[in-house]
């Protein structure tokens, strides 16, 4: 038996000796007092250990404002702990109708060339650095979930979207009661399985190949993300786990995007038909409906033209770019401020995917540097809210190494 296996992990108050008390392997915060002498070997530490630092002044020689910042960012840490704690309850469903996990943003060779056993590696990984468990589901059991949702609750739920929305534009009521029942169905799987969070790639209502019976996710996403539930409509593994530890930190949803980046404005635009309409955790925020950007037939009030979000996101906000590489054991992460596109790119609401979240960035040069889609992946998340220090302490509890890619 290995106590190890009951604790969340370590806190240490004041020097010790006994070095292994910081060498368990576990995430570990360290607390040493100002005006002691320092007898903690912090290299060592450094070297070998999942674990933070942080400074009390208990003689109280440091002003009061000082002193709580102090104890504040004692705080920080021990949340951070809570924040891993919560990870290893954390169960996701995952549905698609691929066979490799993170099929479509796979970090690997441009071949899709996918390692022996690729997808029990992923989810050992995943757990073991996370704790997160992944529940599969086959697409077979989201078409009979679909076939036994309510059409009226359906209906409901579809108009009350189109109600809160500003406007639909080029597609329609059946087309929003399609993804009202996408979500519905997703709900009822979540539900039977105990998961926290979703990921799918699921395109169709029935598995027919019929355009008129595709679907997509967006609308299902906004209302999961305002009750708190995390999930994502592309199946990205990687990036269900950095909107679990976003949410986890900060009590505010995240953004998945595919990324572009122009050099000449210093702008990063990271776009996808859909985001939170709950940014900063409470709030509600504009949206339009129109027909979703993948979808064959959009804008042509077809069925099959889907329905996706334009949400309107707040401008001179700091957000954290950033995304988690279970495999690798990394996590690429940076900031910048959002500003308005519009005023930057002329018809940028008709340009490729509905959302744009644009961002101001010091440096977008810097940030080519890792943009590589077989190396890194193509989307990232975008959190609302400046998080670098506190994923760079969550880094070191977890162990994996941190690439800040605009230094």
């Amino acid at each position: 038996y290995d106590i190890r296996d009951d604790l969340d992990g370590v806190l240490i108050i004041g020097s010790s000796r006994e070095y292994r008390l910081a060498l368990t392997g576990l995430p570990t915060i360290v607390v040493y007092n100002l005006f002691e002498f320092m007898l903690i070997p912090y290299e060592l530490y450094i070297q070998n250990g999942r674990i933070l630092f942080s400074c009390i002044d208990r003689r109280y020689t440091v002003k009061e404002d000082v002193f709580n910042r102090m104890i504040d960012e004692l705080v920080e840490k021990l949340n951070l702990i809570k924040v891993l704690k919560k990870m290893k309850l954390s169960k996701v469903l995952v549905i698609t109708p691929f066979k490799y996990l993170n099929y479509v943003d796979y970090q690997g060779d441009i071949l899709k060339h996918f390692p022996l056993n690729y997808n029990q590696k992923y989810i050992h990984a995943l757990e073991e650095s996370f704790g997160v468990k992944l529940v599969r589901v086959k697409p077979e059991e989201f078409y009979e979930a679909v076939r036994n949702v309510d059409e009226r609750e359906a209906e409901k739920i579809a108009d009350r979207w189109i109600s809160k929305a500003e406007k639909i534009i080029d597609t329609t009521r059946s087309e929003v009661i399609k993804s009202a029942k996408m979500y519905l169905a997703f709900e009822a799987l979540r539900k039977k399985y105990g998961a926290v969070g979703i990921s799918t790639h699921m395109r169709s209502l029935t598995g027919s190949g019929k355009i008129e019976d595709m679907v997509w996710p967006s609308l299902g996403i906004i209302e999961f993300q305002k009750r708190g539930i995390m999930a994502i409509c592309q199946e990205y593994e990687n990036i269900m786990v950095t909107h679990l530890l976003g949410y986890y930190m900060s009590g505010r949803p995240s953004i998945l995007g595919d990324v572009m980046i122009d050099t000449i404005n210093n702008i990063e635009i990271v776009l996808h038909c859909g985001a939170p309409i709950n940014p900063h955790g409470n709030d509600r925020i504009s949206y339009v409906i129109w027909s979703h950007a993948e979808s064959p037939v959009r804008g042509t009030l077809k069925h099959g033209s889907g329905a996706g979000a334009q949400v309107k996101l707040p401008v001179g906000e700091t957000v954290t770019v950033w995304k988690v590489d279970v495999l690798n054991k990394t996590i690429l992460v940076h900031t910048g401020v959002t500003v308005d596109g519009s005023s930057i790119y002329s018809g940028l609401d008709t340009i490729m995917c509905r959302t744009k979240c644009v961002i101001k960035v010091n440096d977008a040069r810097k940030l080519l540097r890792y943009y590589s889609p077989d190396k890194y992946g193509i989307h990232k998340a975008v959190t609302f809210g400046d998080l670098r220090q506190k994923i760079k302490d969550l880094g070191t509890l977890i162990g994996v190494k941190l690439i800040e890619e605009d230094i």
